[in-house]
């Protein structure tokens, strides 16, 4: 292994467009809300989030992924619980 392999070995670059599997519990940040339902936007992807609380945007939640859609990268999710608030 060269020097600059070493340099770069554990380096990735992470996707605009994170894909999920159904049963993946996910940690987000609640960035608003459509049609009465939390969404979080993960890089392009969005996660709508049934049964969050009224107050979760600008939130970090626990969330169960129930569906999602690879082409579309979009999905839905069910909440488990607040973990934490923006630092911003």
């Amino acid at each position: 292994m060269s020097r600059f392999e070493k340099f770069l070995a554990g380096l990735s670059f992470r996707a605009s467009t994170p894909d999920y599997e159904p049963g993946d519990v996910i940690e987000v940040m609640v960035t608003g809300v459509e049609g009465g339902t939390a969404v979080a936007r993960i890089g392009d992807s969005v996660l709508r989030i049934e049964d969050a609380p009224s107050d979760a945007v600008n939130t970090r939640v626990l969330v169960d992924v129930s569906s999602w859609d690879a082409s579309d990268h979009r999905g839905t999710g069910t909440y488990r619980e607040t973990v934490g608030e923006s630092a911003f």
